[in-house]
């Protein structure tokens, strides 16, 4: 089984805040994210999500259609859908790898549909794509100028354990692993890749008002589909 993960909670320098808390139709990113990789990920007990350490889960806290169940635990309520999420805190500061990481000790065995914050677009059709063509230890989208994403992709554990291995080496970026090990596949809609780093990439997503708009609707049929 695959197992979803989303990357957040990070301090971006570039982007001034936390890029997981930006809303997009008045929702911050993070929930739209948790939400598709639960549906992509029907079968999964709870959806992970991956942040630095405790102290940066307050904001997340104040949503009010997130419940804290327990010190690792919360459920998030979207209309007719309910579901846990669970907790992750990275045991080492080596940026993305640290997710990564948590993900791997906490279930050494597994293979995770992985996705960063920086990605306010992916669908849940993307996240089909990755796990239905997934064929090597570590799979990811390239974008249209040949650009690897590493941390939107499928990681298998014998890839996991080459990351944990790297790490210790000193080499903390998680395309070390990709460039040994990975496949790259393009994906059928490249707004999924538009990637959020800076203020005017923000603003630029917010122009995008019929993208958002279709896939608001998009997780509004899934979700309806629970009923």
């Amino acid at each position: 089984m695959i197992q979803p993960l989303l990357l957040a909670g990070g301090h971006s320098a570039r982007m001034g805040f936390r890029k997981e808390l930006i809303c997009l139709n008045e929702i911050p990113v993070y929930e739209h994210q948790l939400i598709r990789l639960r549906i992509a990920c029907p079968d999964a007990d709870a959806v992970y999500l991956s942040l630095p350490n405790p102290s940066v889960l307050a904001p997340i806290l104040e949503n009010p259609r997130i419940e804290r169940l327990t010190e690792t635990t919360l459920q998030l309520y979207y209309k007719r859908l309910t579901f846990p999420v669970n907790l992750l805190y990275d045991d080492q500061d080596v940026g993305p790898a640290g997710g990564l990481l948590a993900a791997h000790r906490d279930d050494p065995d597994a293979s995770w549909l992985v996705v960063a914050c920086d990605y306010p677009f992916v669908s849940v059709s993307c996240m089909n794509q990755l796990c239905k063509e997934m064929a090597t230890p570590v799979t990811c989208f390239e974008n249209a100028d040949g650009i690897h994403e590493p941390l939107l992709g499928v990681w298998s554990a014998p890839a996991l354990s080459h990351l944990k291995e790297n790490v210790k080496k000193g080499i903390l970026g998680p395309k070390s692993v990709l460039k040994s090990q990975g496949k790259t596949i393009r994906t059928h809609d490249e707004n999924c890749l538009y990637n959020v780093n800076t203020p005017a990439e923000y603003e630029g997503a917010l122009r995008m008002s019929e993208y958002i708009a279709s896939i608001t609707q998009d997780i509004g049929t899934y979700v309806h589909s629970y009923g």
